[in-house]
């Protein structure tokens, strides 16, 4: 069954790019799935080993089994795992969570560890085997530990994304667009399609803040700089320009969440040297 689509995790090009590098550096299969085992993208199409497609030949039911208890057990995951297969190889699962959340799993797969063996099999299935790339534990570690950091770049640099949080990222931008806009939390549900239940509790639990109070911060952040780069702009004017009817609310709530009035903050200044 495929995953709902607020659940969808979207891997961006650059991404996508940096798996093909990847898999083709170490002669790995390295693929980028959702939760639930959808398949989202395999690093430059890489197919499955011609080991594997012949052991899969008479043990396919085995191969399922064992990928359906290991992506249940990486749903879970706190940290990436390898583990040896049947037919003598190992694979690995690295998690991928973005804003607390799992939204997906980086499988690497058919490669084999120091020691390993297959099981009793015919000169071309072994011959196969032979070819795949062998590492030793302490290389496995390393390359999880590379391929830990470089989903934690795909989610810094948001090139790994998901439906829930690409609607997130518009609402950010348009409030950062326009601080003298002040959105209530209906307005922020007819803009992303969502109710307003829906809309508050997702941003709530992407951004830690209420959207209430992520307006305030980007109007008090912009009224910070309009004192900074307008010193004799009077403080009508900017509370005008950050979308507030009466300066006198302006003037609290900035002394509320600043310490002190707006004004303070021109005497802190340090003028331009000449």
């Amino acid at each position: 069954m495929s995953p709902q689509p607020s659940l969808q995790a979207l891997l961006k090009p650059e991404a996508q790019e940096m798996l093909a590098h990847f898999s083709s550096l170490l002669n790995v299969r390295l693929g980028f799935f959702a939760p639930d085992g959808t398949e989202i993208c395999i690093g430059g199409e890489r197919p499955i080993c011609t080991y594997c497609r012949m052991l899969r030949k008479t043990r396919e039911q085995d191969c399922l089994a064992l990928d359906r208890k290991m992506f249940a057990k990486a749903r879970k995951a706190k940290r990436p795992f390898s583990y040896a297969c049947h037919g003598g190889m190992t694979e690995a699962f690295v998690p991928v969570d973005l804003a607390g959340r799992r939204i997906g799993l980086v499988m690497v797969g058919q490669f084999r560890s120091v020691g390993q063996r297959p099981p009793e099999c015919d000169a071309n299935r072994l011959a196969a085997y032979e070819l795949r790339p062998v590492f030793t534990p302490e290389q496995i570690d390393d390359m999880l530990s590379m391929l830990q950091l470089m989903v934690q770049s795909f989610t810094d640099r948001q090139l790994v994304t998901s439906a829930e949080t690409d609607q997130i990222q518009l609402l950010l931008d348009r409030i950062h667009a326009d601080p003298s806009e002040t959105m209530t939390v209906k307005d922020a549900g007819v803009f992303t399609a969502r109710s307003p239940s829906s809309i508050a509790h997702l941003f709530k639990k992407l951004t830690g803040r209420s959207i209430r109070q992520y307006q305030i911060e980007v109007k008090l952040a912009e009224a910070d700089r309009l004192l900074r780069a307008f010193p004799t702009m009077a403080i009508k004017e900017i509370a005008d320009r950050l979308g507030f009817e009466d300066p006198l609310y302006f003037s609290r709530l900035y002394r509320k969440h600043r310490g002190e009035p707006p004004s303070a903050l021109r005497s802190h200044a340090v003028p331009d040297q000449a």
